[in-house]
C-alpha cells in the first residue's frame, strides 16, 4: 500500500491546468518551461521521498533512483545510473530474473521476499515490490523497483488493513462473478433461484428482480418438479453435472445452453450453482455441418467415379457408393480396411503409398486396373487434406476414351491430309465465288452499258447528223424572209404587224444560239457514250492493246457528276499527270473497274473529312491526283510522296520494256485510314462505308484483278486524318 501511496503522490505532483490555462493554447516557449518544471519537481520529488525506489528500462539499466535507494546500498547517483541491476545486485538468482522478466513481458506487477546481503555486509529480511511504467506508446517502457524491511511491513499489518483486505477480496469476487461471460444460477433444493449475475439477465432477457421470482421448470421446461427432485437426488450424490438442455427466454423464444453444475453449501444451506452457456450458434453450426456432409456425401454418390478418402497409413476413411457398388462391398465396409485388402487393388495401392511419401499436394495419373474380368483404364486424381495426413482420390473411367484416342491416332494422317485438302478448296471456293460475283457484275454492267451506250449513240447521232442541215435551212428561210421584206411595199400593214409581233429581229440572232447550244450539247452527249463504250469493253475474254489515259479519262468523266460542288462543299480538283505510256496487253474492262473503285473511295475521303471537320475554314482544297509513269523494277519510288502538287519533271521513259512497268498512283488529301482499318483492308465483306452504302468486296476485287489477272501489285500508304494513296503497278511483258 505504501508503493501505491507513492505513486499516487508522484502523479498529484505533475502540474494541472486551471480552467483559465485550459481554454489557452501555449506556445512552444511556454510548454518547454512547463516541462522543465515538471521535470525538475519530479527529480527532487523522486531524490527526496522516504522510500527506497529505483527506475530501470527493459534491459534493466538505471534511469532514476532516490536517496534513500542510495544510501541503502551505499552508492552515489553517478554511479548507479546506466548501471545494470543484475550488476547491482549479483545475488539474485534466475527465479527473481523470470519474475522481472515476466513483468515486462506481460504488463503485470509483482512482489516477491527474501533475505538479501547489503552492501555494508548487512542482513535482513526484504519485501520487493515490482510495477511497470508505459510510454507514450502505451507498451511497457521498464520497470519502477521498491523495496522495504519485511519489519517495517508487519508493524503495519493492523486488524484494519487485514479487513481492508478482505472487503477487497470479497468486492473483486462479486465483481467477477456479476461481470462473467457466463451466467451463473445459484438454485435452492426446491427449485427456486436464490441468486443470478448480470450476463443470465442478458441471456434470457429478464431483469434480475424478475429472474429470483422464478423457478427453474419456468426457465427449463424439462426440468418439471418430479424430474427436478429426482435430479437433485443425483446431483447430491455426484456434486457434478455437465449436461445440455433448452431454456426459454422472456420474448418466447428457445435456446441451446451447455450447463455445467457445482455444489455448493453456503451458511447451513445446500444450492445447486449453474454455470450456463448459450451454445445455441454451436448447435446451429453442428447442424448445418451436419447437412453440409449430408449434402457432400449426395454429391459424391452421384460423382459417376471411384471416389475414396484415406488416411495417411493407407487405411479407407471411406467411399462412395459408386465405388462400393464397383467392388460388389458395402460402402460402411471400407472404413478402416487397408487399401489392398482387396486383390484389384495392389496398383492403387501402390500409388497412394508413392503419393503419401512425397511432398507433393496434389497428383494425377492414369492406372490400369482389372475390373470385372476385363482391365480398365482410370485417370486418379487426388488431392492431400487435413496437413497432408488425409488425402481424398477420384477415379474417373477413361477406358471409352483410351480407345477412341487410338483410333483417332490411326486416322490422325488421313484427316490432317483431308483438313489440307479442305483448306485449300475452302480458299478456292472462296476466291472463285468472288470471281464470280465480280464476273457476273462486270458483265451485266457491260451489257447494260454498252446496250444504253448503243441507243444513246444512235439518237444522238440522228439529232447531231441533221443539226448542221437545220442550221442551213434556217439560215436559207431567213435570207428568204428578208428578200420578201425588201419587196413587200410599206402598206402591206398585216406583214409589218406580223414582223414585230414574232420579233423576227431576235429570232434570227437566238435561233443561231439555240443551235450552237444543241450542238455543244450533242458533242458531250457523244464523249459521255465514247466514255461508256471505253469503260464496259464487254469483250473481257482476251487481253487487247489499250491505252491506260484513255480508261482513266472515261472513268473520270463519268464520275464529274461527283466532282462539282454540291450541298454545301466545295469541288474537287482533280489533277492528271501523265506520263509517256504506251499501250499496254490488258483487259481493259477489268482495269477499269479498278480505277473507279479507287476514285470512288477516294471521293468518299474528301466528303467524309469534310462532314466531320466543324472549322470548315481551315480545310485545304479537296485534290485528286492520278499520275502514271514507266518505272523500272529496281528503281521504283517510294509510295507516299505525292502530297505537294509541284511534282517536278516525271521519269524518263526506258527504251527496253524488259522489267519494265507502268505505275499508276491515285492520291487524295481526305480522311486516311487507322492501322486497324489499312489491316482489314483487302478482307471480303469489311467496309468502313456505313450499311447499304458498301459490299466491302471492292478492294478485294481490284487486288485480284491488278495481282492475279494481270501479274501486278496494288500498294497503299495512308495516314490518319491526312492522306492516302494507291499506287498500281502493272507489268509491261506477262509470263
Amino acid at each position: 500500500m505504501i508503493f501505491a501511496n507513492l505513486l499516487t503522490s508522484m502523479a498529484m505532483l505533475l502540474p494541472r491546468p486551471t480552467p483559465n490555462q485550459a481554454e489557452k493554447t501555449p506556445n512552444f516557449q511556454e510548454l518547454k518551461a512547463e516541462l522543465l518544471a515538471t521535470e525538475q519537481r519530479f527529480r527532487q520529488f523522486l531524490e527526496y521521498m522516504p522510500a527506497s525506489m529505483a527506475m530501470v528500462d527493459c534491459q534493466m539499466n538505471y534511469l532514476a533512483v532516490s536517496r534513500r535507494w542510495q544510501q541503502n546500498w551505499g552508492f552515489g547517483h553517478s554511479e548507479l545510473i546506466g548501471q545494470n541491476h543484475y550488476q547491482v545486485f549479483p545475488f539474485l538468482n534466475e527465479n527473481v530474473q523470470s519474475i522481472y522478466q515476466s513483468c515486462i513481458a506481460t504488463g503485470v506487477a509483482a512482489s516477491y521476499q527474501e533475505p538479501r546481503l547489503k552492501h555494508n555486509g548487512q542482513t535482513d529480511g526484504l519485501s520487493w515490490q515490482i510495477q511497470p511504467w508505459y510510454n507514450s506508446a502505451g507498451k511497457v517502457g521498464g520497470l519502477i523497483l521498491s523495496i522495504e524491511p519485511i519489519e517495517a511491513i508487519a508493524d503495519c499489518q493492523n486488524l484494519a488493513e487485514e479487513l481492508e483486505v478482505r472487503r477487497q477480496s470479497a468486492f473483486l469476487h462479486q465483481f467477477a462473478t456479476d461481470q462473467a461471460a457466463d451466467a451463473i444460477f445459484w438454485i435452492k433444493s426446491n427449485g427456486q433461484l436464490s441468486y443470478a449475475n448480470e450476463a443470465a439477465g442478458h441471456l434470457l432477457g429478464y431483469r434480475k428482480e424478475e429472474l429470483l421470482a422464478l423457478t427453474i421448470d419456468e426457465i427449463d421446461p424439462g426440468f418439471s418438479p418430479p424430474i427436478w427432485s429426482q435430479h437433485w437426488q443425483a446431483f447430491q450424490q455426484s456434486h457434478r453435472l455437465t449436461f445440455e438442455s433448452t431454456y426459454n427466454t422472456n420474448q418466447g423464444a428457445t435456446i441451446f445452453v451447455e450447463v455445467r453444475v457445482n455444489y455448493l453449501a453456503f451458511q447451513g444451506e445446500e444450492y445447486y450453482c449453474a454455470f450456463v452457456r448459450d451454445i445455441s450458434d454451436r448447435k446451429q453450426a453442428a447442424q448445418a455441418l451436419q447437412e453440409a456432409n449430408e449434402q457432400l456425401h449426395a454429391v459424391l454418390d452421384a460423382v459417376p467415379g471411384l471416389v475414396s478418402w484415406v488416411n495417411a497409413d493407407l487405411r479407407y476413411l471411406g467411399v462412395n457408393q459408386h465405388l462400393a457398388n464397383a467392388f460388389n462391398f458395402p460402402s460402411h465396409s471400407f472404413i478402416g480396411q487397408e487399401i489392398g485388402f482387396m486383390e484389384n487393388s495392389s496398383k492403387f495401392y501402390d500409388l497412394v503409398q508413392e503419393f503419401f511419401a512425397t511432398s507433393e499436394s496434389t497428383i494425377s495419373t492414369e492406372v490400369n486396373i482389372p475390373f470385372q474380368q476385363e482391365y480398365r483404364n482410370y485417370l486418379i486424381v487426388g488431392q492431400k487434406y487435413h496437413q497432408g495426413q488425409k488425402a481424398v482420390f477420384v477415379g474417373l473411367d477413361i477406358s471409352d476414351r483410351k480407345r477412341m484416342e487410338a483410333e483417332l491416332r490411326q486416322s490422325e494422317a488421313q484427316t490432317r491430309q483431308q483438313a489440307i485438302e479442305l483448306e485449300k478448296t475452302l480458299k478456292e471456293l472462296h476466291r472463285t465465288q468472288t470471281q464470280l460475283i465480280y464476273t457476273e457484275k462486270m458483265f451485266s454492267l457491260g451489257q447494260v452499258v454498252a446496250g444504253l451506250a448503243h441507243e444513246i449513240n444512235n439518237s444522238i447521232s440522228f439529232i447531231y447528223g441533221n443539226i448542221g442541215y437545220a442550221r442551213q435551212y434556217f439560215e436559207d428561210i431567213i435570207e428568204l424572209v428578208k428578200i420578201y421584206q425588201k419587196k413587200t411595199s410599206p402598206s402591206d400593214t398585216d406583214i409589218q404587224e406580223m414582223l414585230e409581233e414574232i420579233d423576227f429581229s431576235f429570232i434570227t440572232k437566238d435561233f443561231a444560239s439555240i443551235l450552237s447550244s444543241m450542238q455543244l450539247g450533242a458533242d458531250r452527249i457523244r464523249q459521255v457514250v465514247l466514255s461508256l463504250r471505253t469503260f464496259s469493253q464487254v469483250d473481257q475474254s482476251q487481253k487487247k492493246a489499250f491505252d491506260i489515259h484513255e480508261g482513266i479519262d472515261s472513268t473520270l468523266l463519268l464520275l464529274q457528276n461527283r466532282f462539282q460542288a454540291k450541298a454545301g462543299r466545295p469541288g474537287i480538283k482533280v489533277v492528271k499527270e501523265y506520263g509517256d505510256l504506251p499501250r499496254i496487253e490488258c483487259y481493259a474492262g477489268q482495269l477499269n473497274q479498278v480505277f473507279i473503285n479507287l476514285l470512288h473511295n477516294a471521293i468518299d475521303a474528301l466528303e467524309q473529312k469534310y462532314r466531320k471537320t466543324p472549322d470548315k475554314g481551315t480545310l485545304p482544297d479537296s485534290i485528286i491526283r492520278v499520275k502514271t509513269e514507266i518505272v523500272c523494277e529496281e528503281t521504283l519510288p517510294d509510295i507516299g510522296e505525292m502530297g505537294s502538287l509541284d511534282r517536278g519533271s516525271l521519269a524518263p521513259t526506258p527504251k527496253s520494256i524488259i522489267n519494265k512497268f507502268a505505275l499508276i498512283r491515285i492520291y487524295d488529301n481526305g480522311s486516311g485510314m487507322s492501322e486497324e482499318v489499312q489491316s482489314k483492308l483487302y478482307e471480303p465483306g469489311f467496309s468502313t462505308k456505313p450499311k447499304g452504302k458498301g459490299t466491302g468486296l471492292g478492294l478485294k476485287i481490284s487486288r485480284h484483278i491488278i495481282v492475279d489477272k494481270h501479274k501486278g501489285d496494288l500498294t497503299f500508304y495512308s495516314k490518319k486524318g491526312e492522306e492516302t494513296e494507291f499506287a498500281i503497278k502493272i507489268p509491261f511483258q506477262q509470263k
